[in-house]
């Protein structure tokens, strides 16, 4: 079956256009290395034997929701994604009680889960949610078997561009995901900084914002099912 027979032509080329100049790109690309500082969180507190303790402890909001998506939504997509989030919880858990490249991994494996099927939802195109979570997959296993970020990179910041646009053309309901992560983003790279005048980190708060965020795209994907089995005016009048 041709997973893009139902798109337009100018959408079907500009998919292969940018998949093959992304891969081009990674190809050819001086390689990009993680930063070894990136696993130098600002809070290292021990409580209760738990190492990193608020690191670790903050990522039982994903646990949450992720269950809550899956008891709630029983098609294939929205269980993907919320098992994504369920992932996430016990990956980045796991990561920060010793946090490196190898435990970063199971980190980044179901967040980009999380991204894949969320932009494969957004964009309506369900056809594309398992091609799109496979890349995703396939991005993060190309970084730990080479070392080389770019393909997960672009696997991060293509569909959230492309995700932007979507929610500023019409999925307005999926603003408080956007707000929500990118202050997510905004506490991660102030770690430090926000550990300096608070109780808590920047990368615990980060863990508390997503999965705010993560809350929100559950709200939004009740509200789709609710529209979609609500009888419409004519059909009351019939």
């Amino acid at each position: 079956m041709d997973l893009f027979s139902h798109m337009p032509r100018g959408r079907k080329l500009a998919i292969l256009a940018g998949g093959l100049g992304i891969l081009v790109f990674v190809w050819l690309a001086p390689p990009l290395h993680q930063d070894p500082s990136y696993h130098a969180f600002a809070d290292r507190r021990a409580i209760l034997g738990i190492p990193n303790f608020w690191d670790v402890i903050s990522n039982l909001p994903f646990l949450v929701v992720g269950l809550l998506g899956l008891v709630s939504f029983p098609e294939f997509g929205e269980r993907i994604l919320f098992l994504g989030v369920l992932l996430t919880a016990f990956g980045s858990g796991y990561y920060h009680l010793a946090p490196d490249n190898a435990r970063l991994f199971w980190d980044r494996l179901p967040m980009t889960i999380v991204f894949m099927s969320l932009f494969a939802l957004a964009m309506k195109e369900r056809k594309l949610l398992v091609p799109l979570v496979l890349a995703g997959v396939a991005s993060v296993l190309w970084w730990r078997f080479t070392g080389n970020l770019w393909l997960y990179g672009f696997v991060q910041f293509v569909p959230l561009l492309a995700f932007l646009v979507i929610v500023i053309r019409g999925e307005s309901r999926l603003w408080p995901v956007v707000i929500f992560y990118g202050l997510s983003k905004i506490a991660e790279h102030y770690d430090k900084d926000i550990y300096s005048v608070s109780p808590f980190s920047g990368h615990t708060l980060k863990h508390l914002l997503a999965a705010i965020a993560s809350w929100y795209i559950f709200r939004w994907i009740e509200w789709s099912r609710s529209q979609a089995i609500e009888p419409q005016p004519a059909a009351r009048r019939a």
